[in-house]
């Protein structure tokens, strides 16, 4: 056989010679090329940062299971509360993690006792009681001796508010105080009932050590309830000091105590007040067990079944709104796919630029005897290794910036070390997914530069050759992908109904699933639709471009020449536009629906005040009135108008009730938009899907009716305060229900001696002109000398409104909270929770990364153009073309991608978050959702937020080189 025939004179066809040679060529190329290189690494690597930060920050607390199982003390085998709910024979319906949610306590109801508990639990293992007090006026104020245990009376009233603050205390049986006691930084346990133990941060806020004495009083009942049913009405009005004999590092304002003071209450008056019992022994509570201890409307948290988790055929049905949970599936699973698809678009131009300036170098590898695998396997190489090195890179540069968002700027999950729940299998994962694109980003190019023939490979420029029956392809392929799209679409709106109920835990409705999958596959394929049709606009631009000045002549020819470098840039720019305008519409319109379900006292940038632990009003008063010093310090404040409601105590109550001919039928209230916009016919709706607004504020004590004049109206900022000002000072009512007011624009009210008036027990009906104040958290407002001319002759203070001279900032609002919570505990500030059309400026942050990505796109595919295009303007120099005009041809590069992606991109986007809307409207999901808002200010912000940082990299970019002279290497 000749010499020149034989394989063994070929290395690379041999593989003992190939991996060396091809990881040469790669490395070689990846050098030369570095800015590729950078650019690529940097795509791969940018994604990986952003999932693995936010995944720390967001994620990185511990999950309800891990959380449950830390909630249990050392040594205790399960934690149990016996809850006073009705035994009526149904069961309490618990999660292995403890309660599914709040519960309504039975205010007769006497708990589960320790006896009918012990007997449901093993023998071997004993039952140690605790109890939780709600919050508490602490005070170093009072002469009372440790141990003294008394009536509360005027006493805290005159002590210096320096010297109040509130905290919580947990009394314990002595054998169970060790269990909850956390480890001491100084002193020793309480000995006995006369001693407690704080945390550091309540003992430098009174300013007090071990040894110092402090008093620990209940306040007056405010007439709310929680989980802990009736301990605060049972404990109220006493008081009890003690000696502190240990402190415990903390930042939290509470205390641990021998039981003697709150048990001793809740044992004499047990009617209501929820019992907390530590299981402790050697035998497990088992699932079995604690399922009977839900016969008795007691629940167990219980290591034993936290760590041999139940399967779901054992749990309990959970009520859940299947709508909104499927939606959230199929948005983590969207939000991925889209997520991946951005990454590979970006990426995938260096690879293609990376095949075409490789291939004369490939061609000559071939002619050496380099098969077409051995080819596919050279960029390949660079691909594996620019997804490793980009997804380490992004890892690291993840954890970097979740370790400094925790410690310096004081955001994300509050764990001591910000590395202790680090998400390392999220960053494994990551890792392999940016290997995963850097390959798959890779098999275009290598595919074609396998296949493409050593004569065009040696060429100076190969033939370019595109078949026409493959632009009629394209063009039909794009076209069916949008029609399917609209058909999915269609599909999902025509499914879409409310959902609900109980459902087995893990299982989705396929009625709900269904609709929902729908939608999915329709926003699938209308993003692959637009992809396919880019392909053939650049194909009909590209024909159509002899009609243009000659700098756009040469752009969108560039484009046709180059599509693997220009369509998966602009491809990414079309995509991450598109996404950047659909997460737009869909958070206008879900701040919308939103505050179309929440009650707020103020507008953005005004302020309301109100006490942690009322006591009365005098002292109430004193609270507020130095929390408003305090903020006067920094902020433009100028004064402060009361808030008062009826009296919870009071002789007589109003109640409003609902307008002449709209009543609704037991079970059921008037809708959303029956409720919210005035002049819309009354719809009956299930209370569960009814408008019933929740407070955006906690107030404690009072009732829902509100006692303010005008001014304290107009203190509040919001949208037609104005015009409700002047009804109410002219004696009629404000109302937050447009389905209240009648046709002759007068609200029925009922006047009773019942706490919560209704038409059957009114005493009397009257009618008073109102107006409807959208979005005002009280059902009825009414003025004091209306309310006493109803025979109302008492009123409970419970807040202030603050004036100032502008509305406040943002940051002010920020540095008043901090300012406040730096001074006292006694006080809270009340703001908008929805600040912005947007809500919060946080909201817009994955906006702005959908946006960086468009620019980046832009950037790169500018950056590779002018690397591989740098043969082409030393022609156009040798020709006659100046700087000046390189420099146009380098905007107008830019302006090809920008045009070819924004345009398309934001109509698809408002499209898709339209036609999200319209599903979550239809499915009820989450809220009415009456209102589509594109936020039209935003989706100009996308635009030019892509549009001004592109063209200055495109200015950066077409700078014609210092030397235009022909590269050997082309």
């Amino acid at each position: 056989m000749p010499m020149c025939c034989s394989p063994r004179m070929s290395p690379m066809a041999s593989s003992r010679f190939w991996r060396p040679a091809a990881l040469r060529l790669a490395t070689r190329d990846a050098r030369r090329h570095w800015v590729r290189t950078v650019l690529a690494t940097l795509v791969v690597a940018l994604p990986v940062t952003a999932l693995v930060a936010g995944t720390a920050l967001t994620q990185s607390g511990p999950p309800s299971r891990d959380r449950a199982l830390e909630d249990i003390p050392d040594g205790v085998q399960a934690v149990v509360t016996a809850t006073a709910i009705t035994r009526d024979g149904s069961v309490f319906p618990q999660l292995p993690e403890g309660a599914p949610g709040t519960w309504i306590d039975d205010l007769e109801q006497v708990p589960a006792s320790h006896d009918e508990l012990a007997a449901l639990l093993p023998e071997e293992d004993r039952l140690l009681a605790f109890w939780n007090s709600p919050t508490l006026l602490v005070t170093t104020g009072l002469n009372v001796a440790p141990g003294d245990q008394s009536e509360a009376g005027a006493g805290v009233e005159g002590v210096a508010l320096a010297e109040v603050t509130s905290a919580v205390l947990q009394e314990a049986e002595q054998e169970a105080l060790p269990f909850l006691l956390p480890s001491l930084s100084a002193g020793a346990a309480p000995a006995d009932a006369t001693e407690v133990v704080i945390t550091t941060a309540l003992g430098a806020r009174l300013g007090i050590g071990v040894g110092d004495t402090l008093t620990w009083v209940a306040p007056p009942f405010n007439g709310w309830y929680s989980t802990g049913g009736r301990i605060g009405e049972v404990i109220q009005d006493s008081q009890r000091a003690y000696r502190v004999s240990g402190l415990v590092d903390d930042t939290a304002l509470r205390g641990w105590a021998i039981d003697g003071w709150i048990s001793a209450m809740a044992k004499a008056d047990p009617a209501g007040v929820d019992g907390h019992w530590l299981v402790v022994g050697d035998e497990p509570v088992t699932w079995d067990i604690a399922q009977h201890l839900n016969e008795l409307q007691a629940f167990a948290v219980s290591r034993n079944v936290l760590e041999n988790y139940p399967s779901a055929d054992e749990l309990y049905p959970v009520e859940v709104d299947t709508a909104t949970a499927v939606t959230q599936a199929a948005t983590t699973l969207l939000t991925g796919i889209l997520g991946a698809a951005l990454a590979l678009l970006l990426v995938t131009p260096a690879f293609a630029v990376s095949a075409e300036q490789s291939r004369r170098t490939l061609g000559m590898a071939a002619a050496a005897g380099a098969a077409p695998a051995d080819l596919r396997r050279t960029l390949t190489a660079q691909g594996l290794g620019i997804g490793l090195a980009g997804g380490l890179l992004g890892v690291a540069l993840g954890a970097a910036a979740a370790v400094t968002a925790v410690t310096v700027l004081g955001v994300g999950p509050e764990v001591a070390d910000p590395t202790g729940r680090f998400p390392w299998k999220v960053a494994v994962a990551a890792i392999f997914v940016a290997v995963v694109v850097g390959i798959v980003a890779t098999l275009g190019p290598a595919r074609r530069a396998a296949r493409l023939p050593v004569v065009d490979a040696l060429k100076d420029l190969p033939a370019q050759s595109r078949r026409q029956s493959r632009r009629v392809i394209t063009a039909v392929a794009g076209l069916v992908l949008l029609i399917a799209a609209a058909v999915a679409g269609a599909a999902a709106l025509t499914g879409a109904a409310p959902s609900g109920g109980y459902v087995a835990s893990g299982t989705v409705p396929v009625s709900s699933a269904l609709p929902l999958a729908m939608l999915v596959l329709c926003l699938l394929l209308a993003v692959a639709g637009l992809l396919v049709t880019v392909r053939a606009l650049l194909s009909l631009a590209s024909r159509a471009a002899g009609r243009l000045p000659a700098v756009w002549r040469l752009a969108v020819r560039d484009a046709a020449d180059h599509r693997s470098r220009f369509l998966p840039a602009a491809s990414a720019v079309l995509v991450a536009v598109a996404a950047a305008s659909f997460l737009t519409v869909t958070t206008g319109s879900s701040v919308a629906n939103q505050r179309d379900q929440t009650g707020e006292m103020v507008a953005a940038g005004h302020l309301v005040l109100g006490v942690q632990v009322p006591v009365s009003e005098g002292f109430d008063r004193l609270v507020l009135a130095d929390a408003i010093d305090t903020l006067a310090d920094e902020l433009p404040v100028t004064g402060n108008v009361a808030i008062r409601t009826t009296d919870s105590d009071g002789r007589l109550h109003l109640g409003l009730l609902p307008a002449e001919g709209a009543q609704c039928p037991d079970g059921e209230e008037p809708d959303t938009a029956s409720a919210t916009r005035p002049g819309t016919s009354v719809t009956c709706v299930p209370y569960e899907r009814a408008y019933v607004p929740g407070l955006s504020v906690a107030w404690w004590g009072g009732t829902d009716v509100y006692v303010l004049d005008g001014d304290a109206l107009r203190a509040s900022g919001l949208s037609g305060s104005e015009e409700a000002a002047a009804v109410l000072d002219a004696g009629g009512v404000v109302v937050n229900n447009a389905a209240r007011i009648g046709a002759d624009g007068t609200a029925r009210i009922a006047v009773s001696t019942e706490r919560a008036p209704t038409e059957a027990d009114a005493d009397r009906i009257v009618s008073l002109d109102a107006v409807f104040l959208r979005g005002f958290a009280p059902p009825l407002t009414i003025s004091a000398d209306a309310a006493q001319a109803l025979g109302i002759d008492s009123f409970e203070y419970i807040g202030e409104y603050v004036t100032t001279s502008r509305p406040l900032t943002l940051s002010e609002i920020a540095a008043a909270r901090s300012l406040l919570d730096e001074r006292t505990s006694l006080a809270w500030i009340g703001e908008a929770q929805n600040p912005r059309p947007w809500g919060r400026d946080d909201a817009l942050l994955p906006i702005l990364a959908l946006t960086l990505l468009a620019t980046l796109a832009t950037a790169i595919t500018l950056t590779l153009a002018r690397s591989q295009g740098a043969r082409d303007a030393a022609t156009m120099h040798a020709v006659g073309a100046t700087n000046g005009f390189l420099r146009q041809y380098g905007l107008v590069q830019a302006g090809v991608v920008l045009l070819t992606g924004i345009p398309l991109g934001i109509i698809t986007g408002i499209a898709l978050g339209t036609l999200q809307i319209e599903w979550n409207r239809r499915a009820q999901s989450g809220g009415a959702w009456l209102d589509t808002i594109p936020l039209w200010g935003v989706q100009a912000g996308i635009v030019l937020a892509v549009v001004i940082p592109a063209l200055a990299v495109a200015l950066i970019a077409a700078r014609p080189p210092r030397g235009l002279v022909r590269r050997p290497t082309d």
